[in-house]
């Protein structure tokens, strides 16, 4: 049953996530040493499975093939003029499927940019570098915002996943924010989750927060879901329970990991500056 599967749980608890913290300036010197550099490579390559799970490039194949599609088809709508309305009443001009959240808030200010976790249409959460379709209302929430800090957590939870899938080839099943951090549960078969496993997940994970992976959204059709995740039976039982025949969910990809979620994220792994596994 899926309440029995081993859990993570990690939290990301800077208060202010975009600032980094004073200790991490230490790392600057290093980064310019390319003797350093080749050794932490190796430190965390020696912590994922060599070869990878089968699965990750399986996956992969499915989300090239069906994004090169939809970006085809983004590529041929009609180009239109939208009016852009700001919570304060202002309003911006832009252009249909081209204009996205970032581009207005970079118009407003840099530093107003790089604080953002998420953006809000006409009421619905909605990725910073996602594309507006037509007119609508924008809100723009950092991580203050309650709901800023639930993507903020959700996004963490998924940088947990690609680190665990990495470590252990998991199969991965629920990976939801918390009221103060973010868990995943995981089916890691005849592989024991041992508190000693902590601090090598939290290696991997900062190396997938360094390489500041874009975090993608993909529509996918009810039957290319379940070819995509037809390794994982607990990914199958929520397509099959929860996606009705005929229609689409989404999935999102931050590196090797694609997951079955309807998110939204932060633009990239790099906006989370502190990452810790707690139990």
């Amino acid at each position: 049953m899926l309440k029995f599967l081993p859990s993570l749980r990690a939290s990301a608890p800077l208060a202010r996530p975009f600032r980094r913290p004073a200790s991490l300036r230490l790392l600057a010197p290093y980064r310019r040493c390319s003797d350093h550099h080749s050794y932490e490579m190796a430190a965390v390559s020696s912590l994922e499975l060599n070869p990878p799970p089968e699965f990750f490039q399986s996956r992969i194949d499915l989300f090239d093939k069906y994004k090169a599609e939809y970006d085809e088809m983004v590529k041929a709508k009609p180009r239109q003029e939208i009016t852009i309305t700001l919570k304060d009443g202002k309003q911006k001009s832009g252009t249909s499927w081209e204009t996205t959240p970032m581009q207005v808030a970079l118009e407003i200010s840099k530093s107003l940019a790089e604080r953002l976790v998420i953006a809000k249409v006409d009421g619905v959460l909605w990725d910073l570098n996602r594309p507006l379709e037509m007119s609508v209302n924008l809100e723009l929430l950092d991580f203050e915002h309650p709901e800023g800090k639930q993507v903020f957590w959700h996004s963490s939870a998924h940088v947990l996943g690609e680190a665990a899938e990495k470590h252990y080839g998991c199969h991965l099943c629920f990976g939801p924010p918390t009221e103060d951090g973010f868990f995943y549960d995981m089916a890691t078969y005849d592989k024991k989750v041992l508190p000693t496993d902590y601090s090598n997940l939290e290696t991997l994970s900062k190396a997938v927060i360094k390489e500041k992976q874009k975090f993608v959204r993909l529509e996918l059709p009810k039957e290319v879901l379940l070819e995509m995740f037809k390794y994982n039976k607990y990914k199958q039982h929520f397509i099959e329970t929860k996606v009705p025949d005929g229609t689409t969910s989404t999935v999102y990809r931050c590196g090797p990991m694609i997951d079955l979620c309807i998110g939204p994220h932060v633009p990239h792994t790099g906006r989370i500056k502190s990452f810790m596994v707690t139990k």
